[in-house]
């Protein structure tokens, strides 16, 4: 059985080029990654054509999918409600805060970050999402690609143990601490 892929998910906050994105993710499928992408502001398209993602998708504030699956016209009402207060709040909100509700509303948008290994924040105004989502599920965060990629170069193999690795405490790994 072959192990599945790590699974990468760029966040951004605002538009990449081509040029941002074009090089972090041929680095990242180059190690095997399968890469996917939740940006706020969606670049024009042909700037996501061809550069090996596996999905993307604009986080935008939708209406709870709960809502539409029942036929109890409270719940309804209450879906309505609390999207209205969520639209007045992002008025005042950053737009990183935006970021992060609407990835959190999202059903497809969960989705892909709960099926996520690494997240990764595109630029300094995606880093406060990306810290919110990574603590939920306790992914490993990271602001910037090159972290990235020194976290997946390091990361153990897959599995409890490698064949023939054995646990150290910190002491042993040189990582004491003094004083």
């Amino acid at each position: 059985m072959t192990p599945r892929p790590v699974r990468v998910v760029l966040v951004g906050v605002v538009a990449p080029t081509r040029t941002a994105l074009e090089i972090p993710v041929a680095a990242l499928v180059a190690r095997g990654a399968e890469v996917r992408a939740l940006l706020h502001t969606l670049p024009e398209a042909r700037v996501l054509e061809g550069l090996g993602l596996h999905g993307h998708r604009r986080l935008v504030l939708t209406r709870s999918s709960r809502a539409e699956q029942t036929r109890l016209p409270v719940r309804r009402v209450l879906d309505a409600v609390s999207y209205r207060v969520l639209r007045l709040l992002d008025r005042r909100s950053s737009t990183g805060v935006r970021a992060f509700r609407a990835a959190r509303r999202d059903p497809r948008s969960r989705a892909i970050l709960r099926d996520a290994d690494v997240l990764v924040a595109l630029d300094r105004v995606a880093v406060y999402p990306v810290w919110r989502l990574a603590r939920v599920r306790r992914t490993p965060a990271f602001y910037g690609v090159p972290a990235a990629l020194r976290h997946l170069d390091t990361a153990a193999p897959a599995g409890p143990l490698a064949a023939g690795a054995r646990r150290t405490t910190g002491r042993e790994a040189g990582q004491g601490v003094s004083g």
